[in-house]
């Protein structure tokens, strides 16, 4: 009764599995075509990476590379310049990693390429709200901070100190 309907059901579905290629075992699937390489890459590995601003040049050689803290070790810090003054701020805000911190260490560079390091606290741990107040110039000064948690140092931040601005 039914039967020529059900015929022609499976010679369809046969006809569908045999053209979508999915029977053959024997042959190497395409290769995969590379997918459009983006302006940038971000690899994440154990090993130290730098971090080198491009639209802003380097004046003097970076000194160490920056490295990324454990999440576990993580603390907020906060690199701003008063356009007035000049005064270079770094305020160390906490987080998750505060219990590790033992020092935060400033180091800024003149256009010259000469810097002066500054100890936050006079090197003792440092409690959230903590600053560090320097003079800075009329230009571009680079700042480096270093975080030193659970007996590692890392470097956090490597930029330039423009007034007015947050990092």
């Amino acid at each position: 009764m039914n039967y020529p309907k059900t015929l022609v059901f499976l010679l369809v579905i046969i006809v569908c599995v045999l053209t979508s290629g999915c029977t053959s075992g024997s042959e190497t699937p395409a290769p995969a075509t590379p997918a459009a390489t983006p302006a940038f890459t971000v690899t994440v590995t154990s090993t130290p990476t730098t971090m080198v601003p491009t639209a802003k040049p380097v004046t003097t050689a970076t000194t160490e590379l920056v490295r990324v803290m454990p999440p576990d070790q993580q603390v907020n810090v906060l690199l701003t310049k008063d356009r007035t003054t000049t005064e270079i701020h770094l305020q160390y805000q906490g987080g998750p990693g505060e219990r590790f911190v033992n020092k935060v260490m400033m180091r800024v560079y003149s256009a010259d390429g000469t810097y002066k390091e500054f100890e936050m606290n006079d090197g003792k741990k440092p409690l959230p709200g903590d600053e560090i107040v320097v003079p800075g110039t009329k230009g571009k000064d680079r700042c480096e901070v270093f975080v030193t948690s659970a007996g590692t140092r890392y470097k956090v931040l490597d930029d330039f100190a423009v007034g007015g601005g947050y990092y």
